[in-house]
């Protein structure tokens, strides 16, 4: 989920990595229960989680690999379409 925020004149390409994580998850056709479990968690700190703007670095890295997804490629062609529009 990726949405626009207005600095100045700059146009800023942010994504709401708890939502792209949910989105994911229901792309797998998995549960939040499921999910939990992988990270040893409860079902409501994944609710949680699906409500973040960002998350630490270490959290992504483990959903990554739990999701088999590489949630910072997506970081990293945000910063591709912000580079292109300022060229």
């Amino acid at each position: 989920m990726i949405y626009v925020k207005k600095e100045n004149k700059n146009t800023i390409y942010m994504i709401h990595i708890g939502k792209r994580i949910q989105q994911k998850l229901e792309e797998i056709g998995e549960t939040e229960s499921w999910l939990a479990e992988q990270l040893n968690c409860n079902v409501s700190e994944v609710l949680n989680i699906f409500k973040k703007e960002s998350i630490d670095t270490d959290t992504l890295l483990c959903i990554s690999h739990i999701l088999k997804y590489n949630f910072f490629q997506d970081y990293s062609e945000s910063l591709s379409r912000l580079k292109s529009k300022s060229s």
